[in-house]
């Protein structure tokens, strides 16, 4: 059995998708207490109960950013209900920060069902995935300079230079616009096509940074604005940066 925690401001408006849910033989949560909660920071093990969260349309933005960054290191599958599915770049951006899949109040039965098989196979994958993930190196220990040294030969040629704007950016803005990425490595700029592609792009590095044990928010996203690395990766980065700087360039 599939449980499915609902988080809304109105247990009234969320009848229809409890339906179809409960037609799946799914066990349903829906609070407006839970969501209290999360917004307040309160994290209980009884989140660990639920594999699936579906966040209402009720919840604006920020609120739904807040409630992701939260969620992100639990083997969770989130889902968003809006009016409209949102364009091409909107998507990319929000499965970035964990959405993996858009309901509409006019999603039919047979289609949840589907969607929720084909996510349900991707949540097992990831669990099974995140078992074998290793601890953020403390400083007391370090990566192996191998791991350095495969970590720097997998980036490819685009990757790199993402990985190098962003971290030349850290120390002057921090923040580089997604328009910015666009224009420095493609000489057609911000195209619908290209934006896609920066954000398969940022996906790569940031799964390539986890398979070397780096389990920390590496690569942060800000809505409107652009990517950053995080100040822990960075002063992580920082401290190996001798040895760093001169596997990186050995391998230009």
């Amino acid at each position: 059995m599939q449980h499915v925690l609902i988080l809304t401001k109105n247990t009234m408006t969320e009848e229809t998708i409890i339906s179809k849910l409960q037609r799946m033989d799914c066990e349903i949560l829906c609070s407006t207490d839970m969501l209290w909660r999360l917004q307040k920071g309160s994290i209980t093990p009884f989140i660990s109960y639920f594999q699936w969260v579906i966040l209402s349309e009720s919840l604006c933005h920020s609120e739904v950013e807040q409630l992701l960054s939260l969620l992100k290191n639990y083997p969770l599958m989130v889902l968003r209900i809006v009016e409209n599915d949102p364009n091409e770049e909107d998507q990319a951006y929000w499965r970035e920060q964990g959405i993996a899949e858009w309901l509409t109040k006019d999603t039919s039965y047979e289609s949840l069902r589907e969607k929720m098989n084909e996510l349900n196979n991707q949540l097992e994958q990831k669990t099974a995935f995140g078992n074998q993930i290793l601890s953020f190196p403390s400083q007391s220990e370090h990566i192996e300079q191998n791991d350095l040294k495969r970590l720097l030969k997998s980036f490819s040629k685009t990757e790199r230079k993402v990985f190098e704007c962003l971290i030349e950016a850290y120390p002057k803005s921090g923040v580089l616009s997604r328009k910015e990425l666009c224009d420095h490595l493609w000489r057609d700029g911000d195209t619908p096509s290209n934006m896609s592609q920066l954000s398969c792009l940022i996906n790569k590095l940031k799964r390539k940074f986890e398979q070397q044990g780096i389990t920390v928010e590496t690569i942060t996203t800000l809505w409107g604005r652009g990517y950053r690395f995080s100040d822990e990766f960075y002063k992580f980065w920082q401290q190996e940066s001798h040895q760093l700087e001169d596997l990186f360039y050995a391998t230009n």
